[in-house]
């Protein structure tokens, strides 16, 4: 599911997931940048990304790094938050082709055997810029790749939580 939406000063688009795992399962993989190739939207569109990880795995600072080769973008982001088991707040910092700072924060209950992900894009923006974000379907390009990244976690996520 999917809602789009936006405030004064910040699109935010919020997709939701019920993956086959325990909370402790699906945040190990949200937290460990190491493994997010696994689950990356943007690896499908530019599998020759370069990429790489600093920080400590699963901490708040940790980061991920990538330069696009197909898709010319630039870029990292950042663990800001973690409640284990709960929830992660990421914020991105993009340097090309554009510069924007959205965020990316995971939420996550229990839903019966599974384990419910709420994730909540927000990207600052002005009025003009939303309009125009909206007018030439940005946003709606963006809630599909969040999709397809929730899709692919849940992938991922199920796939190692069969192996044990």
């Amino acid at each position: 599911m999917v809602v789009l939406g936006a405030t004064k000063s910040t699109m935010q688009i919020v997709s939701r997931t019920s993956i086959a795992a325990s909370k402790s399962q699906v945040y190990q993989l949200l937290a460990n940048y190491q493994r997010f190739p696994e689950w990356s939207p943007f690896l499908v569109a530019d599998p020759q990304q370069k990429h790489w990880v600093t920080g400590q795995i699963g901490e708040v600072g940790s980061k991920f790094h990538w330069v696009g080769v197909s898709e010319e973008s630039e870029g990292y982001q950042e663990i800001k938050s973690l409640v284990v088991d709960k929830s992660l707040e990421m914020a991105c910092t993009i340097t090309k082709p554009f510069e924007s700072k959205p965020t990316f924060s995971y939420d996550l209950s229990a839903n019966g055997q599974n384990t419910l992900v709420t994730q909540t894009f927000q990207m600052p923006c002005s009025l003009i810029e939303k309009w125009m974000l909206q007018i030439f379907g940005v946003q709606t390009e963006i809630a599909t790749t969040n999709t397809l990244g929730l899709s692919l976690l849940k992938k991922a996520v199920e796939k190692t939580a069969s192996l044990q």
